[in-house]
């Protein structure tokens, strides 16, 4: 007679200490965009028209004669309006009756519906700023420039310099933030170019900050994050990702925190129903339904607040 395998000798239980699940590491449509806080759902903004700041007008005064005078003038057709986005999940009472560890359902429910808040940021601005025909300048890959991937021929560091004098010669201040899709950064971590200039002081490979230094941006952000637009409801073999930021970059003037008689390519304006919270979380009970509700919800508008202030480059790799 067969002995006891260890299959009957024990009752496979669900792991306390352990569980998978998958998401975003990193958001930084938020960094790209400062967020300004609002108090009203909808408002004006204000933008003092440039050309008046950057006029020479002073002229000669001989004795007893007027100076010359002037002012400037201020554009206000300019409207913010915070949409309302929410998700809810709801957690039904023989689910929680029945839940064994590791599940905390109320902890998983409110960090998923929190998620979803980030990633609709997220996506909203790739999709509205990170493409062609919003920024004052678009350079193509293989078309204005040659693509980063072909080591041989290209040359990111010129494309790069070159870039950031021509947006500072319509706004008079240099990019200090550039926005590169993973795949890019991919690529150009390795470039030769690049790799030869620390080759004989660093490691031999280049870190996002060192980059930063060497092209001379305050900020150096890499887009990672993915999504799915296959519904809910299709098998996990079958779902298909996408890259949010694709193969591109961006770069843009934008202030350290939002501030008066400053530019800036954009804002995010988030109004913020409750106070200090980007995205806020409700849980109500459905007594009719014996369940428990746990909704996410975030008012925002991502806004392009001066085109000239920013170049995008698509198609940067292969």
């Amino acid at each position: 007679m067969a002995g006891a395998t260890p299959r009957d000798l024990h009752i496979d239980q669900l792991l306390t200490n352990v569980s998978l699940m998958y998401r975003n590491q990193t958001y930084i449509a938020d960094q790209i965009f400062p967020t300004v806080p609002v108090v009203k759902q909808s408002n004006k903004l204000v933008k003092y028209d440039q050309s008046h700041w950057f006029r020479d007008d002073a002229k000669l005064r001989a004795p007893g004669t007027k100076s010359q005078g002037g002012g400037w003038t201020v554009d206000t057709s300019a409207l913010y309006f915070c949409d309302r986005f929410s998700y809810r999940h709801e957690i039904y009472d023989e689910e929680r009756d029945n839940a064994d560890q590791p599940f905390n359902l109320d902890v998983e429910a409110t960090e998923f519906v929190t998620d979803k808040m980030q990633i609709r940021r997220e996506v909203a601005l790739a999709t509205d700023f990170f493409t062609t025909g919003v920024w004052g300048s678009d350079k193509v890959g293989a078309t204005d420039f040659t693509k980063w991937s072909d080591y041989a021929n290209s040359s990111p560091l010129q494309d790069l310099f070159g870039w950031k004098d021509l947006v500072e010669g319509q706004i008079g201040r240099e990019p200090n933030k550039l926005v590169l899709g993973k795949q890019v950064w991919t690529q150009l971590k390795w470039h030769p170019d690049l790799i030869d200039l620390i080759k004989y002081t660093q490691k031999g490979q280049m870190s996002v900050d060192l980059f930063a230094a060497t092209v001379e941006f305050q900020n150096v952000m890499v887009g990672r994050a993915i999504s799915t637009a296959s519904p809910e409801g299709t098998a996990e073999g079958s779902v298909t990702y996408t890259r949010v930021w694709g193969k591109n970059a961006l770069m843009v003037y934008t202030p350290d925190r939002p501030s008066l008689m400053t530019p800036s390519a954009g804002y995010t304006f988030i109004w913020q129903r409750v106070p200090s919270a980007q995205q806020y979380i409700v849980r109500y009970r459905d007594m009719e339904r014996e369940a428990d509700i746990v909704e996410g919800n975030t008012y925002f508008d991502q806004k392009a607040t001066g085109t000239t202030a920013g170049l995008f480059a698509s198609a940067a790799v292969a």
